[in-house]
């Protein structure tokens, strides 16, 4: 939901825990004894009660941890939907005054919020226009103070309700034919996703590029930078490939790509959509970790190595997985071997390709494995007569 100006921060809606977001701010609701309640824990870092509460006065409290900056606001000492909305403004008021700047690759802040006051704070019976009047709120701030929001709910309730709210907005500002044909798509089931490094870059995970790179500095130093960089991306991988031998270069991968980084908004928000049916070219588990924080452990399986099942939504790592580092698909050398060693993986791609939509998120579609198999179902289409239409 975008604010008055293309250069305004939006708010955005997620499901999931707030711990599994990577925010550069967050919020978390009190009464007024400004003590966290043991749900909030996790955001705050804490695994047992404070002894007293931060200090300071008014509604708004400094939470001190290290790493990324948490707010406390107290939400129980009234009554009043009013009182609620006042609470954001001036959280967030503080939030901005305090000059917070972009994590990882981000544009532009993001600030975490949960749906505050429908628990203990006393305005469950009236949700709806909670939420509602929760986001026009961090809707004006977004666009005051240019910095993205972010309401993350893990109640599906919820998640329901503000869904309803911000599609009474899209209605009252005109929905694109494109993006309602997609979100009538998306509600029958007939889309599944294939996601590229663009979606993980900003969780601060490196590109391909910068992935070598770095593993070339470690393993190959004398060889010169710009040098290597004139290489394709399969040969650089290749050479690096016989240097790390016996290691193999998967370790090397893995070490890169399978640390604690949590997932970015784009994970979230693709996450809260429920497909049941994604792929990605991507090594690290930061799409299933968003899954499983919108809709539980062991929600999503890993494919190949779980079992797929009609009932539960999987998700294909094509070119390996930083669970297993012999897994992995990067010097040329592996994709020579693709087609023999993993072609039924190929299919499963290509039958998504072939019977629904599959939308791309975070990739340059530059990737020869991925070409090749969309190539050959364009074949296959044009041999019979039908015509397949690629929009972006």
């Amino acid at each position: 939901m975008a604010g008055n100006d293309a250069g305004a921060g939006h708010v955005f809606v997620v499901r999931g825990r707030l711990e599994s977001v990577d925010w550069d701010a967050a919020v978390v609701s009190t009464s007024g004894s400004f003590l966290p309640r043991e749900h909030w824990w996790p955001v705050l870092g804490l695994t047992a009660q404070l002894d007293f509460a931060p200090a300071g006065a008014g509604r708004v409290r400094s939470f001190p941890k290290e790493g990324r900056p948490a707010w406390l606001l107290n939400v129980a000492s009234r009554i009043s939907v009013d009182w609620l909305v006042e609470g954001v403004y001036e959280v967030l008021d503080v939030i901005a005054r305090t000059g917070i700047q972009p994590g990882g690759s981000r544009v532009k802040p993001l600030v975490a919020l949960p749906t505050f006051g429908v628990g203990l704070g006393g305005q469950g019976g009236v949700r709806g226009h909670v939420i509602k009047a929760l986001i026009d709120a961090a809707a004006v701030c977004a666009d005051k103070y240019d910095f993205d929001i972010a309401f993350v709910v893990a109640n599906a309730a919820d998640y329901a309700a503000y869904q309803s709210v911000r599609r009474g907005h899209l209605c009252s500002a005109g929905v694109p034919p494109q993006v309602q044909q997609l979100a009538d798509r998306l509600r029958a089931g007939d889309v599944s996703l294939l996601l590229g490094a663009g979606v993980s870059i900003p969780a601060g995970l490196p590109s391909w590029d910068s992935l070598l790179d770095r593993i070339r500095s470690e393993a190959l130093p004398s060889i010169d930078a710009e040098l290597f960089s004139g290489l394709g991306v399969l040969d650089r991988a290749q050479l690096l490939s016989k240097a790390l031998h016996p290691q193999g270069l998967g370790a090397s991968v893995v070490e890169l790509t399978g640390g604690g980084a949590k997932p970015t908004l784009s994970h979230c928000l693709l996450a809260s959509l429920g497909v049941t049916k994604v792929v990605t070219t991507n090594y690290d588990s930061l799409y299933e970790k968003a899954f499983e924080s919108a809709h539980g452990r062991g929600s999503i399986a890993v494919l190949p190595r779980e079992e797929a099942t009609a009932s539960r939504p999987w998700i294909l790592k094509m070119h390996g997985d930083s669970g297993d580092p012999d897994s992995i698909v990067l010097s040329r050398r592996d994709f020579v071997r693709y087609d023999a060693e993993r072609r039924p993986l190929g299919s499963i791609v290509q039958s998504l390709m072939a019977t629904g939509h599959l939308v791309v998120v975070g990739a340059s579609m530059t990737d020869d494995n991925v070409l090749r198999l969309a190539h050959e179902v364009l074949a296959l289409d044009e041999h019979n007569g039908r015509q397949r239409r690629s929009e972006q």
